[in-house]
């Protein structure tokens, strides 16, 4: 994989990401003040891959002085993590604070909550393939450190660029975007990607609406002015507003698809979601592992219609049943 030059001083890196079907991270690389937006998995080979691509600039990985992190998924801060040994400094946006002290009070009880899950949504033929994963529960999450947090709206100057934060909740609590108005650049992160719809998922231990968040994170930046999108994956694009309004138009078409699956009485959430079309794959097909995910995202979007009183949710022996109201 071979860097790209955006513009003279901004450079998109690949950072290769094996066994996901993306195959990458855009890493990008600010010359002048020796940052990073974003970095990649923490693999060999991504390390690497990131390693060779700043060569040609006259850069070592140790030779960053700054990584800006748009949102604390794996694929993203993993190598952070790594660099952050050499005494690189990690700025992220001010709610990756109260996200990291939520997930460390999460994994306490991570494995009873999830077999609780299964049946509130409903999976409960699925508990074995928790209970025979349990190691996978017992590793302790330790909160990065991040040593400079960033407000919404903030405007900072990073060599010969002015960068302005846009919180955009949705895809993770603490997504942030970055925006150049000089050079009319959106980097949009995971908030907006040129294909593929961003996964917006609700645990059941948790009390929030992420999609409800995600759809008003993306009315906030439908009308940015800019020319450019640089996202975390796929591809550069330019089409923001078009790109934008498709998203929400994806979101109100699947929620009108599972207002339609309860036409036929009560369901669960893990009723729901096998019943709706999924772009990746069919249902019957899928892992156990990504009907998980499908069904956080199913309960993301019923969540959603309850919140706004297009359904109504009971409990039945520990058991979730949504209906129509």
């Amino acid at each position: 994989m071979k860097p790209e030059n955006i513009t003279d001083t901004i450079v998109q890196l690949k950072v290769p990401m094996s066994r996901n079907p993306l195959g990458k991270t855009f890493s990008y690389l600010l010359k002048e003040s020796r940052t990073l937006i974003d970095t990649g998995v923490p693999s060999e080979e991504a390390y690497t891959g990131l390693s060779d691509q700043l060569e040609p600039y006259g850069l070592k990985p140790k030779d960053i002085e700054r990584i800006i992190i748009t949102h604390l998924h794996n694929d993203h801060i993993g190598l952070a993590q790594i660099l952050q040994e050499d005494g690189i400094e990690i700025w992220a946006g001010s709610a990756a604070k109260e996200r990291q002290e939520m997930m460390v009070n999460e994994w306490d009880n991570l494995y009873e909550n999830t077999l609780k899950e299964l049946d509130l949504f409903g999976g409960q033929q699925y508990k074995h393939n928790i209970t025979k994963n349990k190691y996978v529960f017992k590793s302790d999450v330790k909160p990065m450190q991040i040593d400079r947090y960033l407000a919404d709206g903030e405007k900072f100057t990073l060599g010969d660029l002015d960068l302005e934060v846009i919180w955009t909740p949705g895809h993770s609590y603490e997504h942030i975007c970055l925006l150049n108005q000089k050079n009319r650049i959106l980097f949009s992160g995971d908030h907006v990607l040129p294909k593929i719809t961003s996964h917006v998922a609700l645990h059941s231990y948790r009390d929030h609406d992420p999609l409800g968040e995600y759809l008003s994170s993306l009315e906030k930046i439908q009308d940015v002015d800019v020319d450019t999108i640089l996202p975390g994956h796929e591809w550069t694009f330019n089409d923001l507003k078009p790109r934008t309004q498709q998203l929400m138009t994806h979101h109100r078409n699947r929620l009108d698809e599972m207002k339609e699956t309860l036409e036929d009485g009560p369901q669960t959430v893990y009723d729901v979601g096998s019943k709706v079309h999924w772009d990746s794959r069919p249902w019957p097909v899928m892992t156990f592992w990504t009907k998980r995910m499908a069904a956080t995202e199913t309960f993301a979007h019923l969540f959603y219609l309850e919140k706004m009183g297009e359904v109504k949710r009971e409990t039945r022996r520990d058991t979730w049943y949504f209906s129509l109201p």
